[in-house]
């Protein structure tokens, strides 16, 4: 079995939420983590993401931008005075072509759901280069500002429940 540990310097995490009238983006840090390999298989893993390190990357005024950094951080969306980590723990990764299918559970504001999704890996000797991407439905997490299911006639002040982060790991053996 080899165990890469997640250099969190040089892997990257951007997230993406979208509305009615358009989309946000950012970054958010990576605590610390590891993957284990055996073979063509991932057999286990967890990453931690640091809370407290959201950044938003598409909103210029500096007004605009705290006034959505607080919301994001308030009880509305992610409670990040009382959930300051992120995780995902990670059970299963099968190879598949060129692709690895992962499952495992996603933990926000301490609440657990499995999740699955793909992502490519290459592994040059002592390290791992792996790229993917996850669809989260974060009203499964408690989190139903602006969501169509719980809030009716939203019209364009409408959240999609579903935002997307994209990730690199660079791993370390």
């Amino acid at each position: 079995m080899t165990r890469f540990n997640i250099q969190t310097e040089s892997s990257t995490v951007n997230w993406t939420g979208k509305k009615v009238l358009g989309l946000h983006t950012g970054t958010i840090q990576i605590k610390e983590g590891f993957l284990s390999f055996e073979n063509d298989r991932i057999t286990d893993g967890k990453i931690d993401i640091d809370m407290t390190s959201i950044v938003i990357t598409d909103i210029a005024d500096k007004a605009v931008c705290k006034e959505f950094f607080d919301h994001l951080n308030h009880d509305d969306f992610f409670a990040v005075n009382r959930f300051k980590t992120a995780s995902l723990t990670i059970r299963n990764g099968i190879r598949i072509d060129t692709h690895y299918t992962i499952s495992g559970d996603l933990t926000i504001k301490d609440i657990i759901h499995p999740v699955e999704f793909t992502a490519t890996a290459e592994i040059f000797t002592d390290f791992l280069h792996m790229l993917g991407e996850m669809n989260i439905d974060r009203t499964l997490y408690n989190i139903r500002y602006g969501s169509g299911k719980f809030i009716p006639n939203l019209g364009d002040k409408l959240i999609y429940d579903e935002f997307v982060l994209q990730f690199k790991l660079i791993g370390q053996r």
